[in-house]
């Protein structure tokens, strides 16, 4: 962390947690309720670095505020409710910015006091009244609590002490300050009279306290403690007494704020394994979840150029279409429908993608073919027929699109065939016509043939199709399952998913279905591989706890790159 030893403490609020949060998923985190209390404004890494977002308390009509190449954290709402103050090092040091809720109107409050990038100015809170602003700095040399006017101006200094003090907020009548010190040894909670600016101790205990926060009324004060082995919410009232644990979970309370009508607080926690928002209610202490920013990333295709990846992704709540650098860079959504838009793919000239989707049908078995350009404009569907059709794969020439299809049964199962339409979307041919449920089709360099899976035995295992006379040759099979083909760009070369050494991982053969080797090993890969222009690496998907995610991989199994974070809510 950025500062003196207390600013990383209170950044998590925990010292005793700090080395346990810094490695758990950043996602959701530091809410501030608005003053008419339908509001939350938050931060998250979903994009990589750490920006603002505004959520109603319900859960919906979540919208992003800033787009800064810094870290911004830490909002506070204004109490008339037309601004946020909150902190970012965008311009190389930690300063204090205000933005509209609308994310218009932002601009910089403070300055650094000299030329060294380690001073900072943070953790800003408004006073009830609006005119001014607390923050901790370290602009004197050591890191204290700080009041200055609303515009930035006439800064005063509040707290002296070696020990550190910070992360301060304010009473509902604006005559003190609740902040954190580890003055004394340990990190507790302290008050500070505004006006004669005498301080008093709130806490005393060995565990590490801080993070508190007035009720609307004034009489009850909420706190993070772990006085009780974990870090829970705790509230007291106003003079220490009456003390009570909340939360009292295993897992670990950060960043409190009391809700306008004193009823609830708003927190964030890492009990899923990630951080996501809650609200609880003050008095019963009833838990409700606000975010779930887990999201699921699936069916990667590169760009006939290399440049770009297309994928699937659950990040925005259902499975849509996106596109991102080769790298992981820069993830744009190009699809917005009801519905699984799933398994995309570039047409060989860069100029469309294909992909799946059940989105002009009430029943989501009823699924067809849809092309689009590569900036997710002119879609259009493809294929209309009855039953279920997928997996679109452009021929080397672009002329056809390969897919599989099935007919809906009442059971709810599926028996696949291999089909082929040009396109335009006008002519259509079956290739299979044998009960095997053929799967995932690959073409071959010259477009002549196909390599797919089926299951006549029982056991998924690869085939050679030739796409002229429909002839169908069995691949040698092997002791576990084998799916989702991918034929290289020279032909040489076979990728496939397979279960033969145990787990289902990332498989190398050559065209003939020889010298079969490992590239990945307990990945659980997932869906069809594909291959790079080069022939030199493989993208794929993979499930890790319960979240897939996009991988890349020399084809020597070297290289190894996860280049999604669907687990860390990069949303």
């Amino acid at each position: 962390m950025r500062g003196s030893t207390l600013l990383g403490v209170l950044v998590l609020l925990a010292s005793a947690n700090v080395v346990r949060a810094q490695n758990a998923p950043f996602l959701n985190i530091n809410p501030s309720w608005s003053p008419d209390g339908r509001w939350l404004v938050f931060e998250s890494r979903r994009h990589g670095d750490a920006e603002l977002y505004v959520i109603g308390v319900d859960g919906t009509r979540e919208r992003r505020l800033t787009w800064s190449r810094g870290e911004d954290t830490h909002p506070s709402w204004s109490p008339d409710g037309q601004q946020i103050v909150f902190d970012s090092n965008r311009d190389g040091a930690w300063n204090l910015y205000v933005i509209r809720p609308d994310g218009t109107g932002e601009r910089r409050l403070t300055h650094r006091a000299d030329r060294r990038a380690t001073t900072f100015a943070r953790h800003p809170s408004w006073s009830p009244d609006g005119r001014r602003i607390a923050f901790d700095s370290n602009r004197d040399g050591d890191e204290e609590v700080y009041v200055m006017d609303a515009d930035g101006g006439n800064v005063v200094r509040m707290t002296t002490s070696p020990g550190g003090d910070g992360h301060a907020s304010w009473s509902r009548d604006g005559r003190a300050l609740l902040f954190t010190s580890v003055r004394s040894g340990n990190q507790d909670v302290w008050h500070l009279d505004v006006a004669t600016r005498q301080t008093r101790a709130l806490s005393s205990d060995p565990a590490a306290e801080g993070g508190a926060r007035y009720a609307p009324d004034g009489q009850r004060i909420a706190f993070y403690s772990e006085r009780g082995g974990n870090g829970d919410l705790y509230v007291m009232n106003a003079d220490g007494t009456g003390l009570r644990n909340l939360t009292d979970h295993s897992d670990t309370v950060y960043e409190l704020d009391w809700s306008p009508d004193g009823r609830q607080i708003a927190f964030y926690s890492d009990r899923t394994g990630r951080f996501e928002l809650y609200l609880i209610d003050a008095n019963s202490g009833v838990l409700r979840q606000l975010t779930s920013s887990a999201y699921s990333n699936a069916w990667p295709m590169w760009s006939p150029d290399g440049q770009r990846i297309v994928f699937g992704s659950t990040r925005d709540g259902d499975w849509e279409v996106y596109v991102m650098d080769a790298d992981g860079a820069n993830p744009r959504r190009l699809t917005s429908s009801p519905g699984r838009d799933a398994h995309p793919s570039f047409t060989p000239d860069g100029g469309h993608i294909v992909f799946q989707s059940p989105r002009d049908y009430a029943n989501p078995s009823e699924v067809d073919l849809y092309i689009m350009k590569p900036d997710g404009g002119a879609q259009r569907r493809l294929v209309v027929a009855p039953g279920f059709d997928g997996v679109p794969v452009p021929s080397p020439n672009g002329e056809w699109i390969a897919f599989q299809r099935s007919p809906i049964s009442a059971d709810g199962s599926f028996r696949w065939d291999l089909y082929v339409v040009d396109s335009a979307g006008g002519r259509e041919r079956r290739l299979t016509s044998q009960r095997w449920s053929s799967q995932v089709p690959s073409w071959t360099r010259d477009g002549r043939r196909m390599v797919f899976f089926a299951n006549p035995s029982g056991r998924d295992q690869l085939f050679s199709l030739d796409v002229a006379t429909g002839a169908v040759t069995a691949l040698p099979e092997s002791a576990g399952d084998s799916h989702s083909p991918s034929v290289s760009p020279d032909g040489r070369h076979i990728a496939f998913t397979s279960t033969r050494d145990g787990p289902l991982d990332l498989y190398v053969m050559d065209a003939a279905g020889s010298n079969a080797r490992r590239l990945t090993t307990n990945l659980h890969v997932q869906a069809q591989p594909s291959w790079s222009p080069d022939g030199r690496r493989l993208l794929f998907s993979a499930t890790l706890n319960g979240i897939a995610d996009v991988y890349a991989v020399n084809v020597d199994g070297t290289g190894l790159v996860r280049l999604t974070r669907g687990g860390e809510g990069i949303r």
